[in-house]
């Protein structure tokens, strides 16, 4: 294989996703992620244990992680995908965000994501590589309690902006894709009783639904099929027309 995604968060149901939709285009996919992928089929894949605030922290780990893929990255590569996709998301008000709180979401949510690029740049660069980093909607629209989330996903895009124009060229396209609600397993066990709820927030959306994983997949996937170098330093929106929504009282 000379295709090769490295996907952090990839044991979670949007990772899963992804590592599905660049495994089944040949890729050798590397997952990073703290928990193992259940289920995984071992052809095409390697997991690494990784703690992303670990990484983000500390220089050894950082090594430790790196020289670890790149045992699993075959000698020759002709097209090289990273996808900071695992994040951290805690929900506080103003009075009870903590310290920790910051640490970890800034830590795994945008610090980690900038480690990881600086880390294979030459890499990136030999095979002129794309750069997927998943934000949110939340870095543009968001509600209480969300502060630390929002917040880090605003810096993962003001970070995907500068990697652009320093990267790009060296033939790296860099960008973003800001999804807004996505049925993975943690969304979905929220409304586990709450059939109405779900059935607003869809309807809430100018798309009538809300999004799923391998939609999301399939997009970022198309994304980095782009070989021209052209598309770099975008936010690009995955929200079902949600971000155009203006919500006035009734």
């Amino acid at each position: 294989m000379n295709k090769v995604a490295i996907i952090t968060g990839s044991s979670g149901g949007i990772g899963q996703a992804l590592v599905e939709a660049y495994r089944s285009d040949d890729y050798l996919v590397v997952g990073l992620d703290k928990n193992p992928l259940k289920k995984a089929d071992s052809e095409g894949f390697v997991h690494l244990t990784t703690n992303l605030l670990s990484l983000a922290k500390e220089q050894e780990c950082r090594d430790t992680i790196v020289g670890d893929i790149r045992r699993h990255l075959p000698e020759v590569i002709n097209d090289l995908v990273v996808v900071n996709n695992a994040a951290e998301q805690i929900l506080n008000p103003v009075e009870e965000i903590t310290w920790d709180d910051w640490e970890r979401s800034l830590g795994v949510n945008a610090i980690a994501p900038f480690f990881l690029v600086q880390t294979l740049i030459d890499v990136l660069t030999i095979c002129r590589g794309h750069i997927i980093n998943v934000t949110s909607i939340h870095a543009k629209l968001t509600k209480p309690n969300f502060i630390c989330y929002a917040a880090s996903k605003a810096a993962l895009e003001a970070i995907t902006r500068s990697l652009a124009i320093e990267l790009s060229p060296l033939g790296i396209s860099v960008n973003s894709v800001a999804p807004a609600a996505i049925s993975t397993d943690m969304l979905m066990a929220g409304f586990e009783d709450k059939p109405e709820k779900l059935k607003r927030l869809n309807e809430y959306h100018p798309a009538k639904k809300i999004g799923c994983p391998r939609e999301l997949a399939g997009f970022i996937k198309m994304i980095t099929d782009q070989k021209s170098g052209f598309l770099t330093g975008a936010i690009l929106e995955f929200n079902g027309g949600i971000g155009g929504v203006l919500h006035d009282p009734s």
